[in-house]
This record gives C-alpha cells, sequence and structure tokens, in this order.
C-alpha cells in the first residue's frame, strides 16, 4: 500500500499495522506493546503517542519513513 493521507493521529493503530506491517520496528524502538495488543482497534496514533510519551509528530514521521522505505 503507498503512502497517503490516510496516516494520520486519527488511524487506528490496528489499522496501520494491518495495512504496513513495515511499521512494527517503529513501535519496538519507542518500547511500545502497540503489536499484539487487544486494545490497538481502539487506540488511535495520538493515544499511543500520548500514553507512551512520544512526540506525535515525531512519531508520523517515522512511520512515514519506514512505509517509504519498502
Amino acid at each position: 500500500m503507498e503512502k497517503n493521507n490516510s496516516l494520520n493521529l486519527n488511524m487506528a493503530v490496528s489499522d496501520l499495522l494491518n495495512a504496513w506491517p513495515q511499521v512494527i520496528p517503529v513501535f519496538i524502538r519507542h518500547h511500545m506493546a502497540c503489536v499484539g495488543c487487544s486494545m490497538s482497534s481502539f487506540e488511535t496514533l495520538g493515544d499511543a503517542a500520548k500514553i507512551y510519551g512520544v512526540v506525535p509528530e515525531s512519531f508520523l514521521d517515522e512511520l512515514h519513513q519506514e512505509i517509504q522505505s519498502v
């Protein structure tokens, strides 16, 4: 799937992981337990960034970079 405007802080974590599984290392680097978490369908990328103390804009940039690297 191509990078598009659907990747934003309001996107569900599970939707991101299903669409672009190559972003999993970004979550691991930040010690985020979102991968495999049952709440990932209910939490947005913004929620996850807030919960784990990650700067949301930087987090999105990292995700975009990982998607583009494929």
